[in-house]
């Protein structure tokens, strides 16, 4: 089915930021890797049609990036104090200069890896430039290509354009592909959500089975992710697997009690001075509460489920 015109040229006009925010980054001396978008569709062979544009950087030059786009006149579309440097954040929405409403996602990682220096590191040593309208940009190979969207399908996967993405990169790419795909996953430490995403799909799980990749003894927070679990499941299995109480302890302050920023941006009332925040925040903590019944059933279910 040929895309509407209006959605076709919405594509045109985010591959020409792609490629004015990379020259942008790269005149401050920071590379970037553009991720999914044009180069996927162009791999897949398909009118994939795409909303944002997502740049990857080096995890050691967010900070400068950040500063290259502020420098820019980009605004960062969600409160500054909610990307705390040290949290485990991988990706930024930014809004671009002009007219037209376009954002860029600046990524210093992908959801379901564990180690986003050597994601960077594997992404950008095996990355080629793809021409696009207005110029060039940097673009994973295959197997990059292949991991992102087996680690796409996994949040929250299950259905939408991830999993269709994940079909067609399933139907084109031949095994050898999904070889390296597996080889990049272990060397970054994204096996876990690699292995949930691939199972989405039947043909993925039979990839998985080739590759040797078994489910894991309980369901990740990547697995209840992908099959549209509740943030409360997904923030309790996250605790479980979290090692120490320090680190269990900042994973529910986080679910419980975000910054002042982020509930006066999600939160009803939360704006209305100190009482308003204060309220909010109670809500929050006894709608988590009241969820609470329902995530510990989803995780019997899902634990139940995993190991069918």
């Amino acid at each position: 089915m040929t895309a509407a015109p209006g959605l076709a040229l919405r594509c045109l006009a985010l591959d020409a930021l792609a490629v004015s925010t990379s020259d942008l980054l790269r005149r401050h001396g920071i590379d970037s890797v553009l991720l999914k978008g044009a180069g996927l569709a162009r791999l897949l062979g398909t009118e994939r049609l795409y909303a944002d544009v997502d740049l990857l950087v080096a995890p050691d030059t967010i900070t400068a990036a950040q500063d290259a786009l502020r420098g820019a006149g980009y605004r960062m579309a969600r409160p500054h104090d909610r990307y705390d440097i040290h949290a485990p954040w991988h990706e930024q929405p930014w809004y671009a200069p002009g007219p037209v409403p376009l954002t860029v996602d600046l990524h210093r990682g992908f959801a379901g890896v564990g180690d986003h220096d050597e994601l960077w590191r594997s992404l950008r040593g095996a990355a080629y430039h793809l021409d696009l309208a207005g110029g060039r940009a940097l673009v994973p190979d295959d197997g990059g290509t292949a991991l992102l969207a087996a680690l796409h399908a996994a949040y929250p996967g299950g259905a939408g354009k991830p999993a269709r993405d994940l079909a067609h990169a399933l139907a084109v790419l031949c095994p050898s592909v999904w070889e390296t795909a597996g080889q990049l996953a272990a060397g970054c430490d994204a096996v876990p959500a690699f292995t949930v995403g691939l199972r989405v799909l039947p043909a993925g799980a039979a990839v998985a089975a080739r590759l040797g990749l078994s489910s894991t003894p309980d369901p990740s927070p990547a697995w209840l992710a992908a099959r549209l679990a509740t943030p409360t499941a997904v923030g309790l299995a996250r605790m479980a697997e979290s090692s120490g109480l320090r680190d269990r302890l900042r994973l529910l302050a986080r679910l419980a009690l975000p910054s002042p920023a982020y509930m006066r941006r999600g939160e009803a009332g939360a704006g209305r001075g100190r009482w308003g925040l204060l309220r909010a925040y109670v809500r929050r903590i006894g709608r988590h509460l009241r969820r609470l019944p329902r995530a510990l059933r989803e995780l019997r279910t899902a634990r139940r489920r995993h190991h069918d």
